[in-house]
């Protein structure tokens, strides 16, 4: 086996981390998945601590090397959206490393959105107005944390400070800086209009650098560290969910992606920037690589559903939950799976989850199902906005945790209106990354080539045709609902 023939791949999720071996065959020769642990508190705080979170990386990379110390040229990385952490001018964390999940900014939103002209910043950056962002984020420091604000040197994302942990200099790469809401997604270069507004300058922000280009080597101290026998190269690589449309197939033509993790997202690659000619801008159009932008949406809210039934409420395994769900059919009840506030712009930052015709006869099966089915109708207003805009999805595949419940995926795929493929990796955002690590050491001439080669699809589920009525009904009945909730979300969160 030559040594440029194995990829070290790590993905950061919210809730999650994995890492892998993977040969140039797409064969995930050893994988290791590990929960990060997140950080609450009452008020809406939901971070990562930055030296646990990154002494977890360097733990399961440990893990997945055994034996492969000398036989890995190059590491490739995936990261979640929406991190951010503050560093002070010694390269120190001044917070924690704050997630899509944290609602503190919301505090000021409404504020920042009164100095902006939301419109232009999406014709600029690709992204509509979002609370989550890195541009929300700094705009709540310097108006609630004013000396944490004053102390930042650098404010960088998830990804970003593993590359400065790796390579002790802060880079970060388009598809990750798309979701900050102070990239321009037509130059991919840092946008004066919203960094005027926080009065900040681009030295604040880190390096821009292609996702498929080497960036640099491992520092000396972490490959000590990690125990590796050579040196290591680094390849930026491209967000979690970016990485996992890589890996079931997004460069097709004409091929829609669905990742089902803790969030969710619908998307496809597109060799142009495309705005919503709606004034609800309701999707984004992100930069994936390889001169291909991302166009979709994406939600908060969607494994983190079950999750919460399985932590929360139930005390149930996965399973189960879905076990029961099977069981049941819900025609009177709906769920608004918004436990977590929703990104979705049609949606709104200020929405909670509801359950909707609760009576003394429905169980936990009934709630679980509602559940499932309130976060396929989110998504698919998602896929409803591609369309109005002559978006065309010929294909649509899937990956994520969510893809093990064939219920959840026959929800879907009815949902929709449309089959859905299952590739054959179950591991696809570490596939995805090996396809990038193996073009940039030019083992594939393109990523196309690199995805006829590695992504196999193993499976496909078909709307079944008894349900799409019954699914078509129940979806615009869940429009009208959340449409007319709007106005006691608003007073609600006046509370």
């Amino acid at each position: 086996m030559k040594m440029e023939s194995l990829i070290l791949a790590v993905d950061i999720g919210t809730t999650n981390i994995k890492a892998g071996i993977i040969d140039s065959g797409g064969n995930i020769l050893r994988a290791k998945t590990s929960e990060l642990e997140i950080e609450r508190d009452e008020t809406g705080k939901a971070e990562h601590n930055p030296e646990k979170l990154f002494s977890h990386f360097l733990s399961i990379c440990r893990a997945v090397l055994n034996g492969y110390e000398d036989k890995i040229p190059l590491l490739v990385l995936s990261s979640y959206q929406f991190g951010f952490i503050p560093l002070d001018s010694d390269l120190k964390p001044l917070t924690g490393l704050i997630t899509l999940l944290d609602i503190r900014p919301r505090e000021t939103f409404n504020e920042l959105a009164r100095k902006l002209d939301f419109e232009e910043l999406y014709r600029r950056t690709g992204a509509p107005p979002l609370f989550i962002s890195s541009l929300s984020k700094i705009y709540w420091l310097k108006r609630k944390r004013k000396e944490i604000f004053e102390k930042a040197r650098y404010f960088l994302s998830s990804k970003d400070y593993l590359l400065l942990r790796l390579l002790g200099k802060p880079f970060t790469e388009p598809s990750i800086a798309s979701a900050t809401q102070l990239m321009n997604v037509h130059t991919l270069q840092w946008d004066s209009y919203p960094l005027d507004i926080l009065g900040i300058t681009e030295t604040s922000l880190p390096e821009i650098v292609p996702s498929e280009e080497i960036v640099g080597k491992i520092s000396p101290e972490v490959r000590e560290s990690l125990g590796l026998k050579r040196d290591v190269y680094v390849l930026p690589g491209v967000y979690d969910g970016g990485a996992i449309g890589l890996g079931i197939g997004a460069m097709g033509d004409s091929v829609g992606v669905m990742n089902i993790g803790t969030t969710s997202m619908l998307r496809i690659a597109y060799p142009k920037p495309v705005m919503d000619k709606d004034k609800r801008m309701r999707f984004q159009s992100y930069y994936l690589c390889s001169n291909k932008w991302f166009i979709g949406g994406a939600i908060n809210n969607a494994g983190i559903v079950l999750k919460w039934f399985r932590d929360n409420i139930f005390d149930l395994p996965y399973d189960e939950l879905t076990s029961l769900a099977e069981k049941v059919q819900c025609p009177d009840l709906f769920f608004l799976p918004f436990i977590t506030g929703e990104r979705y712009p049609e949606i709104g930052n200020i929405v909670s989850g509801v359950f909707w015709g609760l009576r003394s006869y429905h169980r936990k099966s009934h709630m679980i199902r509602a559940g499932m089915e309130g976060v396929a109708f989110t998504l698919r207003m998602a896929f409803d906005a591609l369309r109005e805009n002559e978006i065309e999805i010929k294909e649509l595949r899937a990956g994520g945790g969510g893809t093990k419940s064939p219920l959840w995926m026959r929800i879907f795929s009815s949902v929709f209106n449309m089959p859905i493929k299952i590739t054959e990796c179950d591991e696809p955002a570490l596939l995805g990354s090996a396809q990038l690590g193996f073009y940039a050491l030019k083992i594939f001439k393109s990523l196309q080539e690199a995805r006829e080669k590695l992504v196999k699809v193993k499976g496909i589920y078909h709307p079944e045709e008894e349900m799409l009525e019954y699914y078509e009904r129940r979806y615009e009945f869940f429009k009208y609902l959340l449409k007319s909730l709007k106005n006691a979300f608003k007073k609600h969160s006046q509370l």
